[in-house]
């Protein structure tokens, strides 16, 4: 097996006092990596089992062990340290990360990718070890809690760009009872793309689309009806691409120019904008251009996809009924 030096690098808080807080869930190539630390997860929640359990039940554990980790991740990395009532929560996390990163170690196999997600998890690891305490209170991890949009951070200054035609009083902040029912359903869209397995969700379409395909006594137009449904319920996945473009038109503008990193569920776009108002305006300007905004500043990211959709499968129906 592979030996792996687990102390390199530890995280340190800097001269200007900014903790440099490493998070997996934020390196460039993660959505390769996933699959891997999603393995070692549910091997993780496999071992912690000390009765026989059926396979679906470990799948369960595992999905919301996976989704603590990265949720209270997130969480520590926004906070940028740990509250004294926090410390146990703090203490298991990093805990659980070490679990994870000795179950990825164990591999047969240890390629330069496996070698990534070590280092990647392990700095992480030494991320949460190294969090600064905090004077006060904070918020403890709930499953059943709710999650929303982060005030100041890249969502959530997106999706008020995007409501603005549905606030009742414009001039209101994007609170429940100042954004019309359309608004609140667009700030709800935005907070399931924030939080998105967006390649697990794609899993899911093409599990249905196959079992369209292998579908018995349909007819050439029910099939194709089926497939267009199908492909028309996933075509938000639109969103993952506008979301990732402005996020990097955004990391091109800000870093190094006006901070040394921008992370997208982490960094307080605001403070940023506040020393830097013509930035404000840049960003404002990208959220319309890639969001397909028109002068009533509604957004019509999903009327090409759509259309296409409609216009692929009204040519098999007519060509191949």
């Amino acid at each position: 097996m592979t030996e792996f030096n687990y102390q390199l690098n530890p995280v340190q808080v800097d001269p200007s006092g900014h903790y440099d807080f490493q998070n997996v869930f934020d390196f460039p190539d993660f959505i390769e990596m996933r699959p891997v630390l999603r393995e070692a997860v549910r091997q993780v929640a496999k071992e912690g089992v000390k009765e026989p359990t059926l396979p679906v039940q470990v799948e369960r554990m595992a999905t919301a062990l996976e989704e603590q980790l990265e949720r209270c991740t997130r969480k520590y990395e926004r906070q940028a340290g740990y509250y004294p009532n926090q410390k146990k929560e703090k203490n298991e996390l990093s805990r659980l990360f070490t679990h994870v990163l000795q179950a990825v170690s164990a591999r047969d196999e240890i390629d330069q990718d496996i070698e990534d997600l070590v280092y990647a998890v392990n700095q992480t690891r030494l991320s949460i070890i190294g969090l600064p305490l905090l004077e006060g209170e904070g918020p403890l991890y709930s499953p059943d809690q709710d999650q929303e949009l982060l005030p100041g951070t890249f969502y959530y200054l997106v999706a008020l760009e995007l409501v603005r035609p549905y606030l009742k009083d414009p001039k209101g902040g994007m609170v429940p009872e100042n954004v019309t029912k359309k608004g609140r359903d667009l700030v709800l869209h935005l907070t399931t793309y924030a939080y998105r397995d967006w390649d697990s969700y794609l899993t899911h379409q093409y599990d249905e689309k196959h079992a369209i395909e292998n579908q018995k006594g349909l007819t050439n137009v029910e099939y194709y009806d089926r497939l267009e449904e199908n492909e028309r319920h996933y075509a938000d996945r639109a969103y993952a691409d506008v979301l990732a473009d402005l996020f990097g038109d955004l990391e091109q503008i800000l870093v190094p120019t006006y901070c040394d990193h921008l992370a997208i569920m982490g960094t307080n776009l605001e403070q940023v904008f506040q020393k830097a108002p013509l930035v404000r305006l840049q960003f404002t300007q990208k959220v319309r251009e890639r969001f397909l905004v028109d002068d009533q500043g509604e957004e019509h990211v999903m009327d090409q996809p759509l259309q296409s959709i409609h216009q692929k499968y009204e040519f098999y129906r007519t060509n191949f009924s």
